[in-house]
């Protein structure tokens, strides 16, 4: 699959629409500093995925534990619902009583009553049954959302290390792009397939469980995304205008939203290049520039619903524009050939 942060060097349409804030250009004597800083930043990535990886296992774990004490209430509940309806039927005179009434003997009387101390013992054993499972259900419930936010902090301090990551990888990009050094190239290239591997395995443990609509989802998206991170800036093949544009702000969402279900099924990745829309169909593939920068993404969720922006981007591509904040974009609509 494509880097983003390569399409990131790629989008780029001029450099004099260059964003305010632009680093100044490096050189090679800028390498040696560059290498080592983006393989610190990476290790620590690395470190702190797995570290997340291992965490996200005990959260499957209080989550199976969950589903399993919901099926253990689910089944007292019915065990007591029918029970309940037992005693309800049985509300009616019973000939029972009225035999009890005209009885003369100790021992039938007796047993009639032993009848109805265990009836009633069963009964407070069912509701009991069904009150403990409730109450641990809330607690692991309340265990198991404080362990997500948890595991959210994780992310978001793997992602911030992977945002300086792929900063110092476009930078030594683009000088290995000037000096023309393959061999520096083809390095950069692992390095950016070691970022990529970082991000699938954060969103896949911040994933809580994967549907059969969600892998179908993922199948469906995956040749699409990775032929628009490899196309950069232009159209990409198979693809054509369709003269249907739309300008407006432009947003962006991160760490929170990782992992969930976006509203095509797949769990967000912010370092894919899909977006939300509200209008536009799910599957929609469109071309999006601002500042002199341009990327193509797939339109796979829904939003934003904050005023009247029109796009939501994933952090791949606002990076991709170089905006971290908000932006006004242009976007066109392109259409299968």
């Amino acid at each position: 699959m494509a880097a983003a942060l390569l399409v990131a060097t790629l989008s780029v349409l001029s450099p004099a629409h260059a964003q305010p804030g632009t680093p100044t250009p490096l050189t090679a004597a800028d390498l040696p500093r560059l290498q080592a800083e983006l393989a610190r930043v990476t290790a620590h990535a690395q470190q702190l995925s797995a570290a997340l990886d291992r965490a996200a296992a005990r959260d499957g774990g209080l989550r199976v534990a969950y589903g399993r004490l919901e099926q253990a209430r689910a089944d007292a509940q019915l065990a007591l619902d029918t029970r309940a309806r037992q005693v309800y039927i049985a509300g009616t005179p019973s000939p029972i009583g009225d035999w009890q009434s005209g009885l003369a003997a100790p021992d039938l009387r007796e047993l009639s009553h032993r009848a109805e101390r265990a009836a009633l013992t069963v009964d407070r054993g069912l509701v009991d049954a069904v009150t403990s499972r409730a109450a641990q259900l809330k607690t692991l419930q309340q265990q198991a959302n404080a362990f997500r936010l948890h595991l959210l902090a994780q992310a978001q301090s793997v992602l911030a290390d992977q945002d300086r990551a792929r900063e110092l990888l476009a930078q030594a990009q683009a000088l290995a792009d000037a000096l023309h050094a393959a061999d520096l190239a083809r390095q950069l290239e692992a390095q950016r397939q070691l970022l990529d591997d970082v991000s699938t395995a954060v969103t896949l443990a911040l994933t809580p469980a994967q549907s059969a609509r969600s892998r179908t989802a993922l199948a469906n998206q995956a040749p699409v995304i990775a032929l628009l991170e490899q196309t950069g800036a232009g159209i990409p093949v198979g693809y054509a205008p369709s003269g249907q544009t739309f300008s407006g702000t432009a947003s962006w969402y991160g760490p929170g939203f990782v992992g969930r279900p976006t509203a095509s099924g797949a769990p967000y990745d912010p370092e894919r290049l899909t977006c939300a829309n509200k209008e536009l169909p799910l599957g929609t593939v469109i071309h999006v520039s601002s500042g002199g920068y341009a990327i193509n993404c797939l339109v796979n969720d829904r939003g934003p619903y904050v005023g009247d922006r029109i796009l939501d981007m994933s952090r791949a591509g606002s990076r991709a524009l170089g905006y971290s904040g908000l932006a006004q974009v242009t976007l066109e609509v392109l259409l299968p050939t």
